[in-house]
């Protein structure tokens, strides 16, 4: 009897020992998930991007997100068919040390910070490079918070990590919006100029590259073919920084038609 008690006793400690440890492994692993989970929410996967698209959705109220799809969108355009001046342009006005920085630039956002301070400064600067635009757009929200433009430095330093800067741009020109519900370059070639973006001019390129900063606002500065006197005078701005870094010629440039007294010492 004594013997049977202790076997007894022995199966009922074992059984307990085994109950401890598959409870404690449930509980890392429930404990595991949730942080896993909870730093998902924080820092998203953005490894994501190498297999799917990122495509606007405009809910309800407005306000636009993205979702990545996997099949490639019908206007959706590889940086081999956009016009390379074009390119040029957009990334003089949004991002002229694109192929050189790493995800982000500490020039860029003091130069921002220093203009933006200025009394008189009636146009402000983000001082972000596109990849945190792509960063922000697709994973974060446009809340201005200081921990958002942290999480959003993090994200573009690894993004530039995983994915190859054309594959970046790529991205931004595909998602980047020009007007109410006019989303990429394709879309925007088509809205503005009524032709495929491997067509676009160096002037063209130029006046997509004036309107990002402020899409909504700045398309009523281009009507019918014509430019305001405020929007030639930021295109030529961006056709003689084309000008200056030989991407276009002296010749393209004089014919561009935007006045050269109107660029300014800004450059």
């Amino acid at each position: 009897m004594k013997r049977f008690a202790k076997i007894h006793a022995n199966r009922i400690y074992a059984v307990f020992v085994l109950v401890a440890v598959l409870t404690g492994a449930f509980l890392s692993y429930s404990g595991a998930r949730i942080g896993y989970s909870t730093y998902r929410r924080v820092f998203p996967d953005i490894s994501a991007l190498k297999h799917s698209y990122p495509v606007a959705v405009e809910k309800k109220d407005g306000k636009i997100t993205y979702k990545l799809v996997y099949e490639r969108p019908e206007r959706w355009r590889s940086i081999g068919q956009i016009s390379k001046k074009a390119v040029s342009a957009i990334l003089a006005a949004e991002d002229a040390t694109f192929w050189k920085h790493g995800g982000y630039s500490a020039e860029a956002i003091r130069a921002a910070i220093e203009h933006n301070a200025k009394p008189n400064a009636k146009i402000k600067r983000g001082g972000s490079t596109i990849t945190q635009q792509v960063v922000k757009n697709v994973f974060l929200s446009p809340e201005k918070t200081i921990s958002r433009k942290l999480r959003e430095l993090l994200l573009s330093v690894e993004l530039e990590r995983k994915l190859p800067k054309a594959k970046i741009l790529e991205i931004y020109l595909n998602i980047a919006e020009w007007g109410p519900g006019v989303y990429g370059i394709e879309a925007a070639s088509w809205r503005y100029f009524d032709k495929p973006s491997s067509l676009l001019t160096a002037r063209e390129g130029a006046i997509l590259a004036f309107m990002l900063p402020n899409p909504i606002r700045y398309k009523n500065s281009y009507r019918d073919g014509e430019l305001t006197k405020f929007g030639s005078n930021r295109v030529a701005k961006i056709l003689n920084r084309l000008w200056r870094s030989g991407k276009i010629s002296e010749d393209e440039y004089s014919a561009s038609g935007e006045p050269e007294d109107q660029v300014s010492s800004e450059l």
